[in-house]
């Protein structure tokens, strides 16, 4: 149950200024709206929010962008200028408001706007809101609204021109538009416009509230002190009193409103406050709250906020090792969990409330509790965070700047001193905001990319007093005034991987495993307080890969799949770590198979290891959670939502109790991690067999104290006395972490020589299929090992877990949920594991 606490803030009224309404209005305008090109004669219809790929694309002027080399053909559509317009009527109850503004967010990016035939806004920065009291424009029908759209790149050519050099990023950094729709090393290039909400019209008569934002000051089991800080604007000035309602409580506050935009505050209190938790230390508890204003029993205002109590602070302390990064969340560690996100789409008008929903269901049952909202994207929309905060998901909110440097001028540091300080507002009343980083790799970039080398050295003393004056001066002030307590952290990373600073400070990118064709054994080695990135790519499931080519497209080396391969290097990097761990294939469509693999393998890797060395390490948020189309890149899941290896691989890896083998110098250890906040009495089972399932070897533990919030060895035994002689390449082992209960906590599968090695014989998988009331069950049984089996359908739908290892004499039972109806259920999947793919 949510509770409910209710504000009321009574205005005493003032017998001749009785008015018979005075409650704003706020109206989305959802009307037909139509586009053009600019200078030509034609008319289509739009459908706001739009983008103008999408608006062209719904009208068949363009084919699919993501579809083959399709890309290429719309980089015409940038150069344009475009405009969308509409006609709208104004009811007479609003018409009679003393301020009429319309409200426009999500201008992507450089607009002039009239409203019939008037000039009333321009605008250049998609992250901000704009409005404008168009009171003495407006009429009651026929208005006529037109926004017209600059091309992005034609505009911002003059200012880039007169530098005198090229910013590291390119003509990008001149412009506050999503960095990603100028191409990145996992999407395509989009950099057209669109109005990406739909205006609001919002009219008023005395007093409107701009912002509410209620914090907890302190907060202990018995009660939480809270405070709301609110913003009004007023055409009123008298006496005001504040009434607070928690259930029968009351606070009643004497204040005086004043014409013009203030601040104020009440505070209360939160008897046996239920506190927000991440997912996995609790429930994340919302409490929902009413601000009202009333002028006697009038209703003048109500703003609703939904948010948690808790405190979140990032820890940065000085130790023996060299200083700490973790967070703390209502005074108790947390061990982030999770990966970077970027934006769901290029297309942003296509995201629907479905795609947030699934892709966040997914990260909670993916036992996750962090993502980092990446710089180069965009400030999510708000139920992207509404979410977060329903599902426990901590969110590091980086500010919008990646990989580059920035301009400094007046003109730039003021537009991104009012979008920092307007997301600041809109996010801080999420209890899932934990961390405000001012970029991504701008600083390691400068520090470590060889930048410096193209400027001279007054050139590098302004561009790096420019860096400062945005990063170290401007955003950490809007965030230290503005952001409730939430930390602020300059850059992420702090070091480059190559200082070796970076493994004993700050977080970590580390990224010798890919670009720098480290092996994955690395990642046991160079373990840092906090990774905030690392990641391996692979290629999508077979099914994506046919939404986006031709038949004889679907090779590794044909145009298409290369316009789908955005890092130069990509696919050479794949083969050159494939042919480490595995044999090599005929078939494209088993190397896109054998790619995740080598993916999730080499992830795990890093996950594991991270996970080992808590408490010095904290956190691992991998990179990447998703795509923003079809193609080889780092996610875990693709663009159509549908798991890779990784993802399941990551389920397993974030359980909030974990098993976790490794060998060291020879010696078999098995570390018990824990997240949880109490100790537990846990059942230890390692065993020893070979590929055809024959137990030589177990060890059973029947009463291991698993620590809370711990990583430790439970047991360790030299390796070639557990294996008795056996080889490893016709070895597993087999680690189990078992409750009172015998349910199995955790479960792992350690082999001790690369795929490849391994003496892997005939399976004989049998399968029998039941209908069960969300799909069907598989139920699956071995003679010899089956490693890493795939299940397929041609029907949509997801299986309960896949590229499993199948052990000889045990039944493993995954369901389909899947809404089709599938006349043969016993022959509509498809089985491959890895030695399907051998020559």
């Amino acid at each position: 149950m949510k509770k409910i606490l209710q504000f009321s803030l009574i205005l005493i009224p003032m017998i001749a200024a009785a008015q018979p309404n005075y409650t704003p209005i706020r109206n989305p305008l959802y009307v037909a709206w139509e586009f053009r090109q600019a200078e030509t004669t034609t008319w289509l219809p739009a459908n706001v929010p739009t983008s103008v790929h999408s608006a062209l694309l719904q009208n068949g002027k363009i084919e699919d962008p993501y579809y083959r080399d399709n890309e290429a053909k719309v980089q015409w559509i940038e150069e344009k200028d475009w405009e969308f317009r509409s006609t709208f009527d104004v009811d007479p109850v609003t018409l009679q408001k003393k301020h009429v503004e319309l409200v426009f967010k999500g201008l992507d990016t450089y607009t002039h706007i009239y409203l019939n035939d008037t000039l009333i806004l321009e605008t250049d920065n998609m992250f901000r809101s704009w409005k404008v009291d168009v009171k003495k424009w407006i009429k009651p029908t026929g208005n006529r609204l037109l926004v017209y759209f600059d091309s992005p790149v034609k505009r911002i050519k003059p200012e880039w021109d007169k530098l005198g050099y090229e910013l590291p990023g390119g003509v990008r950094t001149m412009s506050r538009k999503a960095q990603f729709h100028f191409g990145w090393d996992w999407g395509p290039r989009l950099a057209g416009c669109g109005i990406l909400k739909a205006p609001e019209i919002v009219a008023w008569d005395d007093v409107i509230i701009e912002n509410v934002f209620v914090t907890t000051l302190e907060v202990t089991p018995e009660k939480a002190k809270m405070v709301a800080r609110f913003r009004y604007r007023s055409d009123f000035a008298g006496n005001v009193t504040l009434i607070s309602r928690d259930g029968k409580r009351k606070g009643v506050e004497d204040r005086k409103f004043e014409v013009g935009v203030h601040n104020d505050s009440i505070t209360f209190e939160v008897m046996n406050p239920k506190l927000w938790w991440s997912n996995g230390m609790g429930e994340p508890h919302l409490y929902d709250f009413t601000f009202e204003i009333k002028r006697g029993v009038r209703q003048l205002e109500k703003v609703d906020v939904r948010t948690g109590i808790r405190t979140v602070k990032l820890i940065t302390e000085k130790d023996k090792d060299g200083e700490s990064f973790y967070f703390l969340l209502n005074d108790k560690r947390v061990f982030a969990k999770g990966a970077n996100y970027i934006p769901q789409d290029l297309m942003q008008d296509r995201v629907t409330p479905f795609h947030y929903q699934k892709l966040l269901d997914d990260v909670k049952s993916s036992n996750m509790n962090m993502l980092r909202v990446w710089g180069g994207g965009i400030y999510e929309d708000d139920l992207f965070y509404q979410l977060c905060d329903a599902r426990g998901i901590l969110v590091w909110q980086d500010f919008m700047y990646a990989c580059a440097l920035y301009p400094s001028n007046g003109r730039f540091l003021k537009t991104a001193a009012f979008e920092a300080l307007e997301q600041i507002e809109r996010l801080r009343q999420h209890p899932c905001i934990a961390l405000w980083c001012g970029n991504n790799e701008n600083n390691e970039a400068w520090n470590n990319w060889g930048w410096q080398m193209n400027f001279t050295e007054e050139q590098r003393k302004q561009l790096w007093r420019d860096y400062k004056t945005l990063f170290q001066d401007l955003l950490p002030i809007y965030v230290e005034t503005n952001a409730g307590g939430v930390s602020y952290w300059e850059s992420s990373p702090r070091y480059g991987r190559a200082n070796p600073k970076s493994h004993k400070e700050g977080d970590s990118h580390y990224w010798g495993v890919w670009h720098d064709e480290e092996p994955f054994d690395v990642l046991n080695k160079k373990v840092p307080r906090f990774m905030s990135e690392f990641g391996f790519q692979s290629f999508p499931e077979w099914k994506t890969i046919e939404t986006f080519t031709l038949p004889e497209d679907r090779k590794l080396e044909s145009k298409v799949m290369l316009a789908h391969q955005k890092h130069p290097r990509g696919n050479a990097l794949i083969a050159e770590y494939l042919q480490r761990d595995y044999r090599p294939v005929d078939k494209f469509e088993d190397l896109v198979y054998v790619s995740q693999l080598l993916q999730a393998e080499g992830m795990r890797t890093g996950i594991e290891a991270h996970r080992r060395n808590k408490p010095y390490c904290m956190g691992t948020l991998y990179w990447q959670l998703n795509d923003v189309w079809g193609g080889a890149s780092w996610a875990s899941r693709d663009y159509f939502g549908r798991w890779k290896a990784l993802q399941y691989y990551v389920r397993e890896a974030y359980k909030p109790v974990a098993v976790l083998p490794y060998v060291e110098d020879d010696v078999l250890k098995v570390y018990g991690v824990s997240d949880l906040p109490d100790s537990a009495v846990v059942h230890l089972r390692v065993r020893a067999m070979t590929l055809d399932g024959k137990i030589f070897n177990e060890i059973n533990l029947p009463d291991t104290l698993l620590l809370a919030d711990s990583s430790k060895v439970l047991w360790e035994m030299p390796l070639k006395k557990f294996l008795e002689k056996h080889k490893p390449e016709n070895t597993m082992i087999e680690c189990q972490l078992l409750a009172a209960d015998s349910t199995v906590l955790s479960h792992r599968l350690l082999f001790l020589t690369a795929p490849k090695n391994l003496k892997l014989s005939n399976p004989r998988i049998k399968t029998t299929v039941s209908k069960q009331p969300l799909g069907y069950e598989i139920t699956l049984t071995c003679e010899n090992l089956a490693k890493n089996v795939f299940l397929q359908s041609s029907a949509d739908g997801f299986f309960s877990d896949n590229y499993f290892d199948l052990i000889p004499g045990e039944s493993k039972k995954v369901l389909f949920t899947t809404k089709a109806d599938l006349k043969e259920a016993s022959g509509a999947f498809t089985v491959k594991h890895l030695l399907d793919t051998w020559k």
